[in-house]
């Protein structure tokens, strides 16, 4: 046999075995192999890379719950995650993803329902508790960041705990979906009831940056009190609403 017809013979024989092995790789062995800053960790996981499971789940210490997912295997090869993600427990959550290793591509369908608390999300203020539900026909993601949002975001029940317990009401943000000339998605803010009457936006800037501006006025003498402080005074306008606005990261 010649040299490079056995060579060729090798390296068809190395692709296949690598395909095989890859495709019948225990999840396990890349979930014990994800890099240090990821801080996600599983009790014990099961399946391989693309139908598996990672049971009790944690992020950054914090429980999440029991996670599966299932992907396409020449999706995979290709460099791509295709599939969907499930996750229940403290966290749930489902979504169909298209996207590519580095962090860019679309989430479909997605559907979320989860405390904003510290002890399931570790950036949740402290003297905060809500419910934030998520119901999402598409996402677009550049460089692990939304681009383009389709679909609502509710903030249920927030409530300020502590020393001075406060009803705080429940919000709503709706995208439709555009992406903004800069790369910002703008969705619109209203309150779903409760002591503040509010109405505005929400835009989020590239790369982490965000915008919350609009209109609020108190429902009753002690939420309108709060909106004295919470705008410094500022004069309310002939409807009787007070202009806002608050800039941040995430």
């Amino acid at each position: 046999m010649k040299r490079g017809r056995l060579a060729l013979l090798l390296v068809a024989g190395l692709i296949v075995f690598g395909a095989v092995l890859v495709a019948y790789l225990p999840a396990s062995w890349v979930v014990l192999r994800l890099p240090a800053g990821v801080q996600l960790q599983c009790a014990d996981v099961g399946g391989s890379i693309f139908e598996g499971e990672c049971l009790g789940a944690t992020f950054q210490g914090k429980p999440m719950g029991d996670a599966t997912w299932n992907l396409g295997r020449l999706d995979l090869l290709r460099g791509r995650l295709v599939g969907d993600v499930d996750v229940r427990g403290a966290l749930n959550a489902r979504a169909d993803l298209d996207m590519s290793f580095a962090g860019s591509g679309e989430l479909r369908n997605v559907t979320a329902n989860f405390p904003l608390d510290p002890q399931v999300v570790p950036q949740a203020p402290s003297d905060q508790r809500a419910t934030i539900v998520a119901d999402l026909k598409r996402l677009v993601i550049e460089n692990r960041a939304p681009r383009a949002i389709e679909g609502n975001l509710e903030l249920r029940d927030l409530r300020q705990v502590g020393a001075r317990p406060l009803e705080l009401g429940s919000y709503r943000v709706d995208f439709d979906g555009k992406m903004q000339p800069a790369g910002n998605a703008v969705g619109t803010l209203r309150d779903l009831g409760g002591p503040f009457e509010m109405v505005g936006t929400v835009t989020l800037t590239p790369p982490d940056g965000y915008l919350v501006q609009g209109t609020i006025a108190g429902r009753t003498a002690q939420a309108e009190s709060l909106v004295r402080e919470i705008t410094i005074g500022a004069p309310p306008d002939t409807s009787g609403r007070t202009p806002f606005s608050f800039e941040g990261s995430y």
